[in-house]
């Protein structure tokens, strides 16, 4: 084996783990996956406002988790984000298919038109 590939394995396993995320929004909470492990979970009554819309990975801090001044973001591709503002004054934004219908979904769990 040579030895270059000794650090491009644990690379290749962290791009299969948060090459895909899993957004899951019901009535307690926003939970984030990656792999069928949990990232991040927000519950419902911490988040003061959600929206979708369109993130660029070089606004996020680029690809992956990234943590910068007043929000955190899972950023795996630029795209459809879901957006939500917590009453702590932080954003956090994952990029996911169809954002538009999680932001619905938590709208109507906060109780908001």
């Amino acid at each position: 084996m040579n030895w270059w590939l000794f650090p491009a394995l644990p690379v290749g396993f962290l791009l299969i783990l948060f090459g895909s995320a899993r957004v899951t929004v019901n009535g307690r909470a926003v939970t984030v996956s990656a792999a069928r492990i949990p990232i991040r979970r927000i519950r419902v009554e911490h988040i003061t406002q959600a929206r979708s819309g369109y993130a660029r990975l070089v606004d996020l801090g680029g690809f992956g988790y990234r943590v910068m001044p007043g929000r955190h973001a899972l950023s795996l591709k630029s795209g459809d984000a879901l957006w939500l503002e917590l009453e702590s004054g932080r954003e956090f934004v994952v990029t996911v298919d169809d954002a538009e219908t999680a932001a619905g979904l938590l709208t109507k769990f906060l109780g908001r038109p």
